[in-house]
């Protein structure tokens, strides 16, 4: 079984290796089948209880000590290069533009009762059918937040009524800071990596219980004063959300061969006012902890990049360029992103293996992002 292993860890090796080596749809494919050996292999040794190391799916660790849990498996390769971050991009921009796209879903399609199992041909699968076919990565975003079902908005109390600060969209979410929410997201993140963790097309998964409209979860709304007001009311707090967030990268411990991603920001601290509120400490703090604990598979990521770069963000990018790969972005909206390309390499520079485009990038010819991709891909996973 040793020699077994041997040979899957190499395959592996040899997987990441091929989607690093060129934009070509042919070098992503043979990337794929070997990702797909690979994982069958894992899978055979997981069913039989002889890989050599198995995730810990205990408990949460403790804040002062966060325990890292090694792969039972082959970790799959990290995505590289541009993504559409709306869904399967049209026939043009695969292989040349775009090398893999994000999966939309919904935690309220997924799972509809407490506890229950995942839909079946769900929007996940949808993606996985049609990625195969075109031998590319997906990187799955379920949301939460306003997207919860509503038996999970009932947990430890009612729904709490939040607003957008920037659209003036009105939604509810759950309490997701309580014990309750959090067992049922972890009941979710262990059913989704029991199904789609070997799956080798799936690469990335994105963390989000603690979150409200996007899947942000250093967001908190702060320029809405009611949506303030009724988190607050609800029993919302800085230490209820600390433990939020540990636990909600604890709970990815069950992807053991696939990445998972947070998407940071500069932390709003809703029980402050004005600078105070802000807590760029915290959200360090945070990539420590996910790197501590999911060691390799924690991706860090944020979603607005532009250019020229926020001067509030300046510094966590500064910090998430010096911890190193793997690294992932999302532009900001086409209205804020100012010039498009500029952006892109400047992602390159920061050690990004991939970056999210705006809808509007369909609106350039796929050649348009040659340099780019080229860029992305050069960075070490």
């Amino acid at each position: 079984m040793t020699r077994l292993w041997v040979v899957v860890v190499l395959l592996a090796i040899v997987a990441a290796a091929c989607s690093q080596s060129g934009t070509s749809t042919a070098s992503d494919r043979q990337a794929e089948r070997q990702a797909r050996q690979a994982a069958r292999k894992a899978a055979k040794c997981q069913r039989r209880g002889t890989c050599p190391s198995v995730p810990d799916l205990g408990g949460s660790p403790a804040p002062s000590s966060p325990v890292t849990t090694a792969p039972s498996g082959p970790l799959k390769p990290v995505l590289q290069g541009l993504l559409d971050r709306d869904g399967e991009p049209p026939a043009q921009y695969v292989g040349t533009a775009v090398r893999g796209w994000v999966v939309k879903a919904y935690w309220k399609d997924l799972q509809k009762a407490p506890g229950g199992p995942l839909t079946d041909n769900n929007a996940i699968d949808q993606a996985i059918t049609a990625a195969h076919k075109l031998g590319v990565g997906l990187k799955l975003r379920v949301y939460s937040g306003i997207y919860a079902p509503d038996w999970a908005k009932s947990l430890g109390g009612g729904p709490v009524t939040v607003v957008d600060p920037q659209d003036k969209e009105q939604g509810t979410v759950g309490r997701f800071w309580t014990d309750d929410f959090g067992k049922a997201y972890a009941d979710l993140e262990q059913k989704l990596a029991a199904k789609y963790d070997t799956v080798p097309e799936v690469r990335e998964v994105v963390v989000s219980r603690c979150t409200t409209f996007f899947a942000e979860p250093f967001i908190r709304d702060k320029g809405d004063k009611a949506s303030v007001a009724n988190m607050l009311g609800a029993g919302f707090s800085f230490d209820a959300d600390q433990n939020c967030h540990r636990e909600q990268i604890d709970a990815h411990k069950v992807w053991a061969q696939t990445h998972s991603d947070v998407d940071f920001s500069p932390y709003q601290n809703i029980e402050r006012k004005g600078v105070n509120s802000v807590d760029e400490g915290f959200t360090e703090s945070m990539m420590d902890y996910c790197r501590t604990t999911l060691g390799a598979r924690c991706v860090l990521e944020n979603n607005s990049i532009r250019t020229p770069v926020q001067s509030n963000y300046a510094a966590m990018y500064d910090r998430i360029k010096a911890a190193g790969p793997p690294i992932s972005f999302q532009t900001a909206n086409p209205n804020k992103i100012g010039d498009l390309l500029s952006t892109l390499i400047w992602a390159a520079q920061q050690g990004a293996n991939s970056v999210e485009l705006p809808g509007s990038y369909q609106q350039q010819p796929p050649q348009t992002f040659t340099a780019a991709n080229e860029a992305l891909l050069k960075n070490p996973t």
